[in-house]
Order: C-alpha cells, then structure tokens, then sequence
C-alpha cells in the first residue's frame, strides 16, 4: 500500500523558494522582539485604560486635589523632561536598531512607573475613598506624561545622523 501512495505523490511542479536566506534569528534579537511586542502592548494598554480628563475633574470636584493641567501641556513637560534625561543627539548611538534600543531602555521605566499607576486607579471599587481622587489624577498624570515622553523618544529616534 505503501507503493501506491508514494507512486501517486509527484514531484513539485514549481521551484521551490527558500523563506529564510538567513540563519536562525539570534537568542537576543528575539529577545529584544519580544520586550518591543511586550512594550507596544503596554503602551496600548496605557492609552485604553488611563482615566479619562472628565472622569478626573469629575472625581476631585468638590475636594481639596487641585485640577490637573490640560493634556497638552502635561504631555508637553513629559516630552521636555524626557529631552533633558536622553544624552544629546550626538551621545546617542548613530544605527538606528542601536539607538531604538537605547531610547527605549530609556523609556521602559517610565512607561511601568505609568502603567503601575494606571493599574492601581483601574482597581478603585469605590470612588468616594478619600484616596480615589489622589489616585485617578496621579494616572491620568502619569499616562499623559508617558504619551509625551514617547513622542520625545520617536522625535529623538528619527533625528539626522542615523544610519540604518
């Protein structure tokens, strides 16, 4: 039965194209791929779940929090502050996958110290605690800081005196 199988395959009728030219991807560049797909995610997790600019003023009505800045200008301080943390563009690497690299190391910890205080307003149960208002203005804060500081690290990305 076996011959009668293998006398029906036959061979490919068209070339076959090999997918990968080169070897096996390295252990760190998967590695470095997966922190990115881990970093995009939370970075979209971020943006969902932060409060939004009402729900704050909603929740520090009334209280002694003060009113938080409008998003453009927190957004504005992070990317600044960011500015001032990153070396200047000619101490950052000159290839583009080494300076990526390099600003997002940058980036990480604050996008966790964000997404950490986005996470902590996410588990309020009640929103008449004395804490609630405190902690829905840190996150929203802290989220529109981050956004502001990634756009810093995109504008430091794609400056002139990269390679590929």
């Amino acid at each position: 039965m076996r011959e009668c199988i293998a006398s029906q395959l036959s061979p490919c009728p068209f070339a076959m194209v090999k997918k990968m030219t080169s070897p096996v991807p390295s252990p760190e560049f998967i590695l470095i791929q997966q922190r990115r797909r881990r970093r995009s995610i939370s970075m979209s997790r971020l943006m969902e779940c932060a409060p939004r600019r009402e729900d704050v003023l909603k929740a520090v009505a009334g209280t002694p929090v003060c009113v938080p800045n409008p998003e453009e200008a927190i957004r504005a301080d992070g990317f600044s502050t960011f500015l001032h943390i990153a070396p200047p563009v000619s101490g950052l690497p000159i290839v583009l996958r080494d300076r990526g690299d390099y600003l997002e190391e940058l980036f990480s910890p604050l996008l966790l110290e964000a997404l950490a205080h986005v996470d902590a307003a996410c588990a309020i149960s009640d929103f008449h605690e004395p804490e609630a208002p405190m902690t829905l203005l840190q996150a929203y804060i802290s989220a529109q800081w981050t956004i502001g500081a990634r756009d810093a690290a995109m504008h430091l990305y794609g400056l002139p005196g990269s390679t590929a």
